[in-house]
């Protein structure tokens, strides 16, 4: 497991301005006290059970498999530039969707696993729209009928690209993560994607400086394609908040994969895209 005062020796090398140090600091401290207090509650699934997540709920698809999962299991979700993982927009945070309802998990992975819309008039105006996976069918009848629509363009969702979902293979694992407890909602301060907590100054240390200008423009303007349904928590999350594994189709299919996944998190369900526990 990795240590405090080693992530502190990183921190102090890789923020030259104090107010960034400090607030990675804080995150470090916030991490640690959820890793030596914080107990997840057993969950009470049995097999078929159809998974409800709660507002709140934090979820994160990952690449990582074998030895990379059981990192995971002893250190959670740590920032890149912790860890000298791959680089992203982000480096000084874990990227997370925020769920904004209740909501069952095959509902919401048929919202995320559509597309989304952007819509413009002839005179230039724009509105922006989720299409759910159930609904794409219906698209181009939809925006026919629409007299405000002059030009449109579509894409999948960020979630569809970055979890397992209906349209794509490419990443099977996703973890479920506990966001209502006191100790995660003081790392969720720590969300660089929320302007209220951070402002352009300080946030210049932890966003890729050639996505900075850009990251200041649309976190001010956010719609359908940056949305309020991602956050970017400061430091990382402990893996003691993670309650859930949500497979893709090939894991599923592969009983070794998921007892091997079972052996690792042990705590946790695992559950389908069909939104239903296969494993407890």
């Amino acid at each position: 497991m990795i240590s405090k005062e080693k992530c502190l020796k990183i921190l102090e090398t890789k923020y030259q301005d104090l107010d960034a140090l400090k607030k990675m600091q804080e995150q470090l401290n916030n991490y640690f006290l959820a890793m030596e207090n914080y107990k997840l509650e057993k969950n009470n699934y049995q097999i078929n059970d159809k998974v409800i997540l709660k507002k709140g709920t934090l979820m994160h698809g990952t690449f990582k498999k074998g030895f990379e999962l059981y990192e995971i299991k002893e250190n959670g979700l740590l920032a890149s530039v912790l860890i000298n993982d791959r680089q992203s927009k982000y480096p000084s945070a874990v990227g997370v969707w925020n769920l904004k309802w209740d909501i069952s998990l095959k509902d919401y992975i048929n919202f995320y696993s559509g597309g989304t819309i952007e819509m413009l008039s002839i005179k230039g105006e724009r509105k922006t729209k989720v299409i759910p996976y159930n609904e794409m069918k219906n698209i181009i009848e939809e925006i026919s009928n629409d007299d405000f629509v002059f030009r449109w363009n579509i894409e999948q969702t960020k979630e569809a690209r970055f979890m397992p979902s209906l349209v794509q293979n490419k990443i099977q694992i996703a973890f479920i993560i506990n966001g209502n407890n006191k100790y995660i909602e003081n790392l969720k301060k720590g969300d660089i994607l929320n302007q209220n907590y951070f402002d352009d100054n300080i946030v210049r240390s932890f966003v890729n400086k050639d996505y900075y200008e850009q990251f200041i423009k649309d976190r001010q303007n956010k719609d359908d394609f940056f949305t309020d349904r991602e956050s970017a928590i400061l430091f990382g999350i402990p893996p003691c908040f993670i309650e859930g594994i949500l497979v893709g189709r090939e894991y599923e299919k592969d009983n070794n994969t998921i007892k091997e996944l079972k052996k690792i998190f042990s705590e946790c369900y695992i559950c389908n895209l069909d939104g239903l526990v296969i494993m407890v």
